[in-house]
């Protein structure tokens, strides 16, 4: 069916070829970046969700601790009694890993 109208074959296939390429920069022109993301799940996604991503992104604040004194942060409840952060990550602020002083992990086994 390629060939109803009329046109020789090479012809339509450079046509098709010229389509598909335009479509891709098409498509490349409207790609939102948003970080550091594999470009296989950044093709799976769609620009409308990569967009609202990154506004949603840029809207919230970085979470930055208000002070780095270990005591304060403790009693804030942000750290717990070993050093560790009640919420988000299972790092250790005292000793920058995800062991304690011990050598001990969050759940306290030893890593």
């Amino acid at each position: 069916m390629a060939n109803s109208h009329g046109l020789k074959s090479n012809i339509v296939k450079k046509q098709a070829k010229a389509r598909k390429l335009a479509k891709w920069k098409v498509r490349k022109d409207h790609a939102a970046y948003i970080g550091n993301e594999n470009p296989q799940v950044r093709k799976n996604q769609s620009y409308k969700d990569r967009n609202h991503y990154l506004e949603n992104k840029q809207k919230f604040p970085k979470k930055k601790l208000k002070t780095k004194n270990v005591e304060s942060l403790k009693e804030q409840g942000i750290l717990d009694e070993r050093g560790f952060f009640t919420k988000g990550k299972k790092k250790n602020f005292e000793t920058k890993t995800m062991v304690d002083s011990k050598g001990l992990d969050f759940y306290g086994m030893p890593r």
